[in-house]
């Protein structure tokens, strides 16, 4: 029974954020974040900048319990907090290319193939957006899948 809600939890929230550092950095990035969970209590350190960060910017907050946010977690080390993120928009290259040059950049484009953890392409694509990617580039079938 646990399993099950787990497999739920992470279909549910497939495009998420945990951890303090990162979390921070995406608030930082100016990317858009439906929601923010933290762990009722986590008002110490870094989780005070989240939180004004995100009041700042309307983002909601939900206070949890740990456990429900152990079992939305996605990694074994959430630090008590957890951002979720819009889906990914996907598109042709032409679209891609279209941004480049209306941008009046040439341009980058990033193309992944072998990746098996949907935590590393998550990883992979935010740290790509910062960079200034303008577009990743994915396997149409086989690409990895959460488990």
């Amino acid at each position: 029974m646990e399993k099950n809600k787990r497999n739920l939890s992470e279909n549910e929230f497939n495009d998420q954020v945990e951890g303090r550092n990162a979390v921070l950095e995406l608030l930082e990035s100016g990317r858009d974040i439906n929601k923010i969970y933290v762990s009722e209590g986590e008002k110490h350190g870094s989780i005070n900048k989240i939180i004004a960060i995100a009041k700042e910017r309307k983002i909601i907050i939900n206070e949890i319990g740990k456990t429900k946010l152990n079992q939305i977690a996605q990694t074994e080390n959430n630090q008590g907090v957890i951002a979720i993120v819009p889906p990914f928009d996907y598109c042709d290259v032409d679209d891609i290319l279209e941004v480049a040059k209306k941008r009046n950049e040439k341009p980058f484009i990033l193309i992944l193939d072998g990746i098996e953890d949907p935590h590393n392409l998550g990883s992979i694509i935010r740290t790509a957006e910062t960079a200034g990617v303008h577009g990743v580039i994915i396997p149409k079938r086989r690409a990895c899948r959460s488990k």
